[in-house]
């Protein structure tokens, strides 16, 4: 392990992560998810022809965010924040989209906790919840240029899967993970 993934480890050892309290984290949840879907409208531009399905794609979250909880309230989803300090700094989704079947959403890591670590510390801490909520696979979906979470989904054991719902960006990765 590299010196500069090793302060890394240190200091994002020392962040709390936690499950949503939605009478007190609404707007932090909402907060966030905008976080998440300004960094969306900035890194995926529409191709410029009529047929782009991104806007409508950034139109549904809208939505979504206005309605939260939604499906990501109890009782079988859930919110995890991440706190370093007072200050809030990501957060991750799970909903369920099948019996049996959840889905991470909106996992969004503020920049300043880029790096090799937090990413899958933040991945591990919902595939706990999923498994508490008693999902047997979870599935979730990346950007074709999210390399860095790709390769740690890979690592933590999901499996590329077909495309499993109409994602508005050309290119995007699927995976699923399996509890057995």
């Amino acid at each position: 392990m590299g010196e500069a993934e090793e302060a890394d480890r240190d200091a994002f050892s020392r962040t709390v992560i936690r499950p949503v309290e939605w009478s007190r984290d609404l707007d932090l949840v909402r907060q966030l998810f905008q976080g998440y879907r300004e960094w969306l409208a900035d890194h995926v531009r529409p191709a410029g022809h009529p047929e782009s399905k991104v806007p409508k794609g950034l139109s549904q979250l809208d939505r979504m965010i206005s309605g939260l909880p939604g499906d990501y309230g109890p009782p079988t989803g859930d919110v995890l924040l991440a706190f370093s300090g007072s200050d809030v700094v990501a957060c991750g989704a799970l909903r369920q989209i099948a019996p049996g079947v959840g889905e991470f959403k909106r996992i969004y890591v503020r920049p300043d906790h880029f790096g090799p670590v937090f990413g899958p510390r933040l991945v591990r801490a919902l595939l706990e919840r999923a498994r508490a909520l008693g999902y047997e696979r979870v599935r979730v979906d990346a950007l074709p240029t999210m390399e860095a979470a790709i390769q740690y989904y890979q690592e933590l054991g999901f499996k590329p899967i077909p495309q499993y719902w109409d994602h508005p960006v050309a290119g995007s990765r699927f995976f699923e993970w399996s509890a057995t």
